[in-house]
């Protein structure tokens, strides 16, 4: 009963802050991308990372990870994006992608983490820690697949909504390493890379 009502909390709160509107990020996915989804330590984990361009047509790789955490009263949700070194992304071939990065050090990266508690019933944002050591490599395996993707994907969280365009080249990959902290591999997490073809991101705060 009680993951119900968080359930339906939680989509209160995602629709009541989609509605606003704060902000939005416009990003032109070209080039090399990879995506990784895990669950460790109680937290899952949403990482996209891609090249392309920024609204001023600027070259630039931009990266984002989504944080959640059921806690024993609520849940807490850190939601972290932002421009990064180019060379933190690594590959020219999405058969193997590298992405080593320390988000402390990228004044470009910000944050922030969301707090509900179940029992007094709050709500509370704050800009946060930029997190840390992010560490994750994408190989392909005898088990990968490959697939051409053109859709329009809408995701939604406690914190932003995802309009992506995409068109892409991708195949499934094996992930290992670690995003801030906590282990990813095969027994955790599934991972993805490939080739952007003029894709569209947007990020709606």
């Amino acid at each position: 009963m009680k993951s119900m009502i968080l359930a339906a909390v939680v989509l209160s709160i995602s629709l009541s802050m989609m509605a606003q509107n704060n902000s939005h990020v416009v990003f032109h996915q070209d080039g090399l991308f990879a995506s990784a989804f895990a669950f460790s330590g109680g937290t899952s984990i949403d990482l996209n990372v891609s090249r392309g361009l920024d609204a001023s047509t600027r070259a630039e790789t931009f990266m984002f990870v989504d944080l959640s955490q059921q806690t024993s009263d609520g849940f807490i949700d850190t939601f972290i994006s932002g421009q990064i070194p180019s060379n933190s992304l690594q590959g020219d071939d999405p058969a193997h992608v590298i992405l080593d990065v320390d988000t402390t050090q990228v004044p470009t990266v910000s944050a922030t983490t969301c707090t509900f508690n179940l029992t007094d019933v709050t709500f509370t944002c704050a800009l946060s820690s930029t997190g840390g050591l992010i560490h994750v490599e994408w190989r392909k395996t005898q088990f990968s697949a490959s697939t051409h993707t053109s859709a329009d994907i809408q995701q939604a969280s406690v914190q932003i909504r995802i309009n992506t365009h995409q068109n892409s080249d991708t195949i499934t990959t094996a992930i290992t390493g670690s995003i801030l902290g906590l282990g990813v591999d095969a027994s955790n997490g599934a991972g993805s890379a490939g080739v952007n073809h003029n894709s569209t991101l947007e990020i709606i705060r």
